[in-house]
C-alpha cells in the first residue's frame, strides 16, 4: 500500500518557542507516492528530479513534523525530524497511514561543488507571443516530432546497412565499452574527440536559478524520449534552435540550426537495450547571437504543450492563464492567451487522448467495468448509423446499498462541455449519515422525452416496485412524463427551491413565500387545507399553480409511519458540482473519474461506518441530541 505525501520546499527557521517552515512559494509543492519498500536513496531522487536540483552540487535535507496529537506530549522546542535511512523512511510510512504528514525539502550547496548556470551571453528574452502559427505548422527547427524521426530512422537504415554510415562512422553494432572512444560524425571537425566547455555563467532569475543542464559527457538517458526533452529544455534556457541531424533505434545525434556552428550533441546505446549514452557534447556556439535569434521561430502551441507535460503534466483545474503564466516564470516565454489555450488542449489530447478515442474505446471500457464490479449495469444505444446516441452506467456497490436507504431519489441534469456536448443524468440519493449517495448517471444528447424515458427504464433495473417511492426533481416536463409512462407507481415531488424561484419570478408573489412554506411544512391534511384557503382567498391563480405542482403530496401520509424530509433536489445539484471539472473530458475520462470518487467515497465511509460505537451514524445522533435538548 503507498503513503502519499505533500511535499513542500523551503528552510526550518527557530521561532521564538518553535520550529516554523518557511515555505518557498515559488517552489511550489509536490505529490509523491511512496510504496512500503522505498529507500533513503529513491526518496532523495525524487527530491532532486521533482525540484529539479544538481546531485552533484546539492545536498538534500529531507524533514518532517510531527503531528499536533504527538506534539502536545513533547516539549515545544522539540525539532523536525529528519530522514536520513532506510530505517527513517518506513517509520515516516508508517506514521502517514495514521496521521497526515508533510515532507519539508531543503537544499544547502556543496562547498566543494559549483553551482549551475546558464548561458546568458545574448541577454535577450524569448519572445513567444502574438504570433499566428497554428498547431499544424510544426516545421520549427528545435521542434521534435515523431514523424522526422521516422523519417530519420528510414535514412539511418539505409545508411547503415553495410555497418557503416554514409560519412564512415562506426556500426551501431560496435561495443562502446569506453565512453568518449566513439569516432565523431564529422570526421573533419577541428574538434573531434575535444569535450569543449564553456565557462558557467551566473544564473539571473526565475527558473533559471534552478535550472542544472543535465547534458554532460558520460550521461545517460533512460530514453530516447528523455534525451530529446532534455536538449529541448536546454534550448528553451538557452536561447537557440537545433535540428535532427540524425535519429535511430541506438544512435542519436542534434546540431544547431545555424549552418556550421559548432554545437552539437551525440548519444547512442552501449550496452543497455533502451538507455542512450552522451558519447559527444559540445556546449560552446560558434555562431553569432544574431544568427542563433535569427533561427528561432515563433513557440508554436504543440511546443509549449510537449514542454508543460514533461516540465508540469496535466492536472485537474489548470486553465490557459496556468500555462501562460507558468511559461513565463520557468522559462521566460512570453506567450499570449490564444497560444496558450492551444497548448492546453494540445497537452490534454496528449494525456487523455481526442474526444473521437474515447466514444471508440467506450464499449471495451463498459465491459472492463462490468467484468471488474458483477452485478453493475452498463448499457449503450446507438443510433441508426451505429453513433454513439445513449449510455448508462449504474454500479453494483450503488445498487446494493441503495436497498437500505430512504427510498427517495432526486433525479437532475446538467451539460457537458467537451467537444460534442450532451447532458449529464444524475439520480442519486441520501444515506442514513445525510450524504450524498449517487445511484446512476447517463449521458444523452438533451433533456427531452425519449431521453429521460430511456434513462427512467434503465433506473427502473435498479429497484423493485414492492416498496414505495419517490422521485424528486424540477418541474422539467419529459421528467414528469417519463415517470408516467415507466413508474406509474411512484410519487413525484417538485424541488421547493425550484418552486419557490417560479411563484416569485411568475407570479410576483415573494410576499406570500411565508404561506407557501408552511404549505410544504405542513405535517396535516386539516393544515394543509387550511394554509391554501389563505393563499387562494389572496391569489387565486398561484392557488392553482401549486395544486398542478403537486405540492400537496408533502402534506400527505403516503408511507405508513414514515414521512421524508428531502423537499430540494440539492443532492443531485452538489453531484453536478462535484463533477464540475470532468465535465469537458472524454467520455471514457469522465467515467473513470466518476468512477474513482465514488470509490475514494465509498471507501471513506466504510472506514466511518466501522468506528460508529453506535447502531446509529453520528448525523442521527446528533438529530436525535438536539430534538431531546429542545423536548426537554
Amino acid at each position: 500500500m503507498a503513503a502519499q505525501l505533500p511535499v513542500v520546499f523551503g528552510e526550518w527557521v527557530m521561532g521564538a518557542q518553535s520550529w516554523d517552515f518557511e515555505v518557498n512559494n515559488r517552489k511550489g509543492g509536490r505529490l509523491f507516492f511512496l510504496n512500503d519498500g522505498c529507500t533513503h536513496g529513491e526518496l532523495v531522487a525524487m527530491a532532486l528530479d521533482d525540484y529539479m536540483l544538481d546531485g552533484n552540487t546539492d545536498i538534500v535535507s529531507i524533514t518532517y513534523a510531527l503531528p499536533d496529537s504527538m506534539l502536545a506530549h513533547m516539549a515545544p522546542d522539540t525539532p523536525p525530524m529528519h530522514i536520513t535511512n532506510d530505517r527513517q523512511v518506513q517509520s515516516l510510512i508508517g506514521l502517514s497511514k495514521t496521521h497526515v504528514i508533510r515532507l519539508c525539502v531543503s537544499s544547502r550547496k556543496d562547498n566543494d561543488g559549483r553551482t549551475g548556470g546558464v548561458d546568458a551571453a545574448d541577454g535577450c528574452s524569448v519572445e513567444g507571443g502574438n504570433q499566428s502559427t497554428e498547431e499544424g505548422e510544426d516545421e520549427n527547427v528545435d521542434e521534435y516530432d515523431d514523424d522526422e524521426i521516422n523519417e530519420d530512422i528510414k535514412n539511418d537504415s539505409v545508411k547503415e546497412e553495410d555497418g557503416t554510415d554514409s560519412e564512415g562512422q562506426d556500426s551501431e553494432d560496435q561495443d562502446y565499452s569506453q565512453y568518449g572512444k566513439v569516432k565523431d560524425e564529422d570526421s573533419n571537425s577541428d574538434s573531434e574527440g575535444e569535450w569543449i566547455e564553456e565557462p558557467v555563467k551566473a544564473p539571473q532569475r526565475g527558473y533559471e536559478r534552478n535550472w542544472v543542464n543535465k547534458i554532460k559527457v558520460n550521461g545517460s538517458f533512460a530514453t530516447k524520449d528523455d534525451l530529446i526533452s532534455e536538449i529541448r529544455l536546454t534550448a528553451v534556457m538557452l536561447k537557440f534552435a537545433f535540428r535532427v541531424d540524425k535519429s535511430s533505434t541506438r544512435l542519436f545525434v542534434a546540431k544547431c540550426a545555424v549552418k556550421g556552428c559548432q554545437w552539437r550533441v551525440r548519444a547512442a546505446v552501449k550496452n543497455e537495450a533502451k538507455t542512450f549514452w552522451v558519447t559527444k557534447y559540445v556546449k560552446t556556439h560558434t555562431c553569432s547571437v544574431s544568427d542563433r535569434l535569427a533561427h528561432r521561430k515563433h513557440t508554436t502551441p504543440r511546443y509549449i504543450g510537449k514542454l508543460f507535460i514533461e516540465r508540469v503534466g496535466i492536472i485537474d483545474g489548470i486553465t490557459a492563464e496556468h500555462i501562460k503564466y507558468s511559461m513565463q516564470a520557468m522559462f521566460q516565454l512570453k506567450i499570449d492567451y490564444t497560444t496558450s489555450y492551444r497548448a492546453l488542449m494540445y497537452a490534454q489530447e496528449c494525456v487523455r487522448g481526442t474526444p473521437e478515442d474515447g466514444y471508440s474505446r467506450l464499449p471495451s471500457y463498459l465491459r472492463l467495468i462490468a467484468e471488474a464490479n458483477p452485478g453493475t449495469i452498463t448499457a449503450l444505444e446507438r443510433d441508426s448509423q451505429n453513433r454513439f446516441k445513449y449510455l448508462f452506467l449504474a454500479f453494483r456497490a450503488s445498487i446494493a446499498g441503495f436497498q437500505y436507504f430512504r427510498r427517495v431519489i432526486v433525479v437532475d441534469g446538467c451539460h457537458l462541455t467537451g467537444k460534442y456536448e450532451g447532458n449529464l443524468l444524475v439520480a442519486t440519493a441520501q444515506d442514513g449519515n445525510l450524504q450524498i449517495f449517487p445511484l446512476a448517471f447517463g449521458i444523452v444528447d438533451s433533456e427531452n422525452d425519449h431521453a429521460w424515458e430511456w434513462f427512467f427504464r434503465k433506473l427502473r433495473e435498479c429497484f423493485t416496485d414492492e416498496y414505495p417511492l419517490v422521485i424528486v426533481s424540477d418541474r422539467h416536463h419529459s421528467i414528469k412524463k417519463a415517470c408516467e409512462t415507466v413508474l406509474p407507481w411512484v410519487t413525484r415531488g417538485i424541488c421547493y427551491y425550484h418552486l419557490q424561484h417560479n411563484i416569485v419570478t411568475k407570479f410576483k408573489g415573494k410576499h406570500l413565500m411565508y404561506l407557501v412554506k408552511r404549505v410544504a411544512y405542513a405535517y396535516t391534511v386539516h393544515d394543509f387545507n387550511r394554509y391554501m384557503d389563505e393563499i387562494r382567498h389572496i391569489k387565486p391563480d398561484l392557488a392553482t399553480y401549486l395544486e398542478e405542482a403537486s405540492i400537496q403530496l408533502w402534506s400527505r401520509v403516503h408511507f405508513p409511519g414514515d414521512r421524508y424530509n428531502i423537499k430540494t433536489s440539492n443532492i443531485a445539484e452538489s453531484i453536478n458540482s462535484a463533477l464540475k471539472r470532468a465535465r469537458g473530458f472524454p467520455i471514457v475520462f469522465l467515467l473513470e473519474y466518476l468512477r474513482a470518487k465514488l470509490t475514494k467515497w465509498f471507501c471513506k465511509r466504510r472506514e466511518y461506518a466501522l468506528s460508529l460505537p453506535t447502531n446509529h451514524t453520528r448525523g442521527v445522533e446528533y438529530l436525535l441530541a438536539i430534538r431531546s435538548h429542545l423536548k426537554a
